[in-house]
């Protein structure tokens, strides 16, 4: 079976402080819904360039792609989305372009913050990856 266009690419980001694992859930641009981030891809870009780069426009995170995540296909507003998402470590902080809320949680805790079933999934697909490599 043929896979879809990639038109979106995403993030899963975790960090370690010690023996426990955080991970990133962001404000949507409305405010009304916890999402991972992602966004477009742009026309020339590679996926993994377009995940790096709405991470650091919509959360002022930079990190390094550690392993490719799942890859979801879904309708909004009539719009065929495919999102090919990969599993990022947090490295440093930057200015992001966006305002909006960050939040760094437990897996339990961010599985029950996502507003999405497509986010809650890549959530759990990327924590089993996470576990072999942190």
């Amino acid at each position: 079976m043929k896979q879809p266009k990639l038109t979106h690419a995403g993030c899963v980001v975790f960090q370690v402080k010690g023996k426990r694992k955080t991970y990133l859930v962001v404000s949507s641009s409305t405010g009304k819904h916890w999402i991972l981030p992602k966004g477009h891809i742009e026309k020339g870009e590679s996926p993994r360039k377009a995940a790096l780069r709405e991470l650091r426009e919509e959360a002022g995170v930079v990190g390094k792609i550690i392993h490719i995540g799942p890859v979801q296909s879904y309708v909004k507003k009539d719009e065929e989305i495919t999102v090919q998402y990969f599993v990022v470590q947090f490295t440093k902080m930057k200015q992001a372009d966006e305002d909006r809320t960050l939040r760094w949680e437990t897996q339990k805790k961010a599985q029950e913050l996502l507003s999405f079933d497509e986010a809650k999934q890549a959530l759990r697909e990327s924590v089993k990856s996470i576990r072999q490599v942190a």
